[in-house]
């Protein structure tokens, strides 16, 4: 599994392991759980485009691996370039 590192002052450091502690988790399961939380929040937020946050990535992640690229001359050629 993939690592993220960042860095934080003593104070900042210790507060989080205090309340880590206090879940009777460590310092990485609490930053873990304290992200997870904030990112399903951030994703089902609507976006100027009506669509989920989380939409709009898979959207972009599909356009990334697409093969199929524009523009095209006709409406037909773009119909028979995504029927391939």
């Amino acid at each position: 599994m993939p690592t993220i590192s960042f860095k934080a002052d003593d104070n900042f450091k210790n507060k989080l392991k205090l309340l880590a502690q206090k879940k009777g988790i460590n310092t990485s399961a609490y930053i873990k759980l304290l992200l997870t939380k904030e990112l399903k929040i951030e994703l089902v937020e609507i976006t100027e485009n009506g669509l989920t946050v989380a939409e709009e990535l898979e959207i972009l992640a599909s356009d990334k691996n697409d093969k199929i690229f524009g523009p095209f001359a006709t409406e037909k050629s773009a119909i028979k370039a995504l029927k391939k």
